[in-house]
């Protein structure tokens, strides 16, 4: 590993894969710092936005209107656009959030597209895609959130709908599939633990790690 160069890993999910949760274990191992929902702060802090703001338009709230509408109320202190900002502009500061942070520290990224906009780090960003079998996501929701089977299954369709419809909507490739990313591993063939390590030992061997 290269101590002059700054090393990204972009993981995708589908909800109650674990996905997460393989992406804190990989941070944690490799001291890499963890963003998931912090990267919406961080967008916030660097550009003077509302956090609300990036909430409305993140991957797991925006529904398929209002990537057609493109507009979402404007919530926050610092209005400079008027009282509607535009999903495109919103988009276009994660971006810039996601490119600075990288460029700057070893970090692990959540979902988001990350993975296509550091697309130009070809020798210093892994991709990982993390699935499962739907009766281990229904029943690790069941037992993380505390609902019943039916209430997981529906909540899996409609996120795993929007988390696509974001990434698609912004990105050339294909969210979920086999060519859009360096890994996929199902996470129920491994089982959790094994799972971790097996991500673990490929990112090191991609990024030369002893």
């Amino acid at each position: 590993m290269d101590k002059e160069k700054k090393y990204a890993i972009c993981l995708g999910r589908q909800l109650g894969s674990g996905g997460r949760e393989i992406a804190q274990y990989l941070s944690d191992q490799l001291k890499f710092t963890f963003y998931d929902r912090e990267l919406l702060y961080a967008a916030a802090a660097r550009s003077g936005y509302s956090t609300d703001m990036f909430e409305k338009s993140d991957e797991e709230k925006s529904d398929l209107h209002s990537f057609i509408s493109h507009l979402v109320p404007f919530v926050g202190t610092a209005d400079f656009y008027g009282n509607r900002v535009d999903e495109d502009f919103l988009f276009r500061i994660l971006s810039e959030t996601i490119r600075g942070i990288a460029a700057e520290e070893n970090c692990i990224f959540v979902g988001r597209c990350a993975e296509y906009i550091l697309r130009e780090k070809k020798d210093t960003m892994v991709s990982v895609f993390i699935s499962a079998d739907e009766t281990d996501r229904v029943e690790r929701l069941c037992q993380v959130r505390n609902i019943k089977p039916n209430a997981a299954r529906k909540l899996i369709s409609t996120n795993d709908k929007r988390r696509a419809a974001f990434h698609d909507f912004y990105s050339s490739a294909q969210w979920g599939r086999a060519t859009t990313y360096d890994l996929c591993v199902n996470q129920s063939r491994l089982g959790m633990e094994k799972t971790k390590e097996y991500v673990l030992e490929y990112v090191k061997k991609r990024f030369d790690i002893e």
